[in-house]
């Protein structure tokens, strides 16, 4: 082992002791600072993965629509069976929503209806895979019942086999023609539950003809949903059917278009966090600078001893430059480990500090969402070390640029 190397590690770890209290302050610094930020990113990451998953779970992979106007029954069939033909889709669904009133006793709610194609059963959301339908089947679903979103259910206190009425908007009409609309009277066949709390809680099933019934649509619908096979390229299909396929306003566009505000604000909001993070490990590292610049100035006569030796000025240099290398090197392990700790251990955690209900509130989840990138990982374990070894280099130029014969008269 070089002399310089062995200097370096005996002032980080001396003999004798059992530990260094500059060397364990800097390095659980250090650690911290990596356990922000990969911590923070680690979440950022699981957000926008499980988000992704549940937009296309419950809006489809991709959705043909003519700017909010209805797709008439006849276009609309000769759509479908042109993308059935297809052989890079797999699901093509008739898709009618709307929003609409209903009422359980005298409490009232306003949910999204979104339907269901009863007759063909084909439908392009993973409803029967993922086990979404609680305490009901999908198959249970005919004209005259309704799947109502979990927190739908609760808002009004609805209970399988309980009877709601719906009011739609286009019951206004009839009010204008001085008639007196009734209520469709539907069943509660089950309860959706598909973990995305803005989908539970806003979204009923219906059968699709119920709904084009309540919105006099005849046959038509407002959107057909695609589910497409594994590893194609989703991007590739919509440019290519809107060049080839549509015409007049219908046009084609991925859950990644259809959100795309939404999934750049989470984007957004990752590099924020991360660079906000960052500083705590320049304050570390202004801390190992400082310490380390401390300890030359206290161990002069010995620089310059050492110099006296016949010691190199690069050597000297090195060995305090090497010292903040491993307060990196070491912090950063420590940092992962810890990291991986708090993260695997989170849901008792997370639940203590904000609560399961705030979670849901704002992020639409019952349990925090983490996806580990082993690319940010080593990020943010090269930019510590980095940070670190250069916070040795002012004491380093320091220890170099001493002169041996002042050195041995300082006092």
């Amino acid at each position: 082992m070089k002399w310089w190397i062995y200097i370096a590690v005996k002032q980080l770890f001396p003999t004798g002791k059992r530990f260094s209290f500059f060397t364990l302050v800097s390095v659980v610094g250090v650690a911290l600072g990596v356990l922000a930020l990969f911590g923070t990113q680690s979440v950022m990451n699981g957000f926008h993965s499980e988000i992704g998953v549940k937009l296309v779970d419950t809006g489809g992979q991709v959705a043909i629509d003519d700017g909010g106007r209805v797709l008439s029954g006849k276009y609309a069939d000769y759509l479908c069976e042109k993308l059935r033909a297809m052989p890079d889709v797999k699901k093509v669904e008739k898709v009618a929503r709307g929003a609409v009133m209903m009422m359980n006793g005298n409490t009232p709610t306003y949910p999204i209806l979104r339907s269901y194609d009863t007759l063909g059963g084909e439908c392009a959301l993973p409803l029967k895979e993922k086990n979404f339908i609680a305490w009901g089947d999908i198959s249970e679903l005919d004209d005259d019942s309704v799947i109502l979103g979990a927190g739908v259910a609760a808002r009004i206190g609805a209970s399988k086999g309980d009877i709601v009425e719906v009011y739609a908007p286009t019951m206004l009409e009839r009010l204008s023609k001085e008639e007196v609309p009734m209520p469709v009277k539907l069943e509660v066949a089950g309860f959706l539950s598909t973990g995305f709390s803005d989908v539970d809680k806003n979204i009923a099933l219906v059968s699709l003809r119920r709904l084009q019934d309540l919105y006099m649509l005849g046959g038509g619908c407002h959107s057909i949903v695609l589910r497409l096979n594994d590893g194609v390229d989703e991007t590739d299909f919509v440019k290519q059917i809107n060049a080839d396929l549509l015409r007049g306003g219908a046009r084609a566009y991925t859950w990644l278009t259809g959100n795309e505000a939404f999934l750049r604000v989470i984007a957004t909001e990752k590099v924020m966090m991360s660079v906000i993070i960052m500083l705590i490990i320049i304050v570390a590292s202004f801390s190992i600078c400082s310490s380390l610049y401390t300890t030359v100035l206290r161990k002069t006569k010995e620089r310059g001893l050492t110099a006296a030796m016949g010691a190199q000025r690069l050597q000297i240099a090195l060995s305090y430059c090497l010292q903040g290398f491993i307060i990196g090197l070491l912090g950063s392990l420590l940092g992962l480990a810890l990291t991986f700790l708090l993260l695997e251990n989170r849901k008792g955690i997370v639940e203590f500090i904000v609560g399961r209900d705030t979670l849901e509130q704002f992020y639409h989840f019952s349990n925090l969402p983490v996806l580990y990138d082993f690319g940010d990982a080593f990020r943010a374990c090269l930019f510590a070390v980095i940070l670190c070894t250069l916070a040795g280099l002012l004491p380093a130029w320091r220890a170099s640029r001493l002169k041996a014969s002042e050195a041995m008269r300082n006092e």
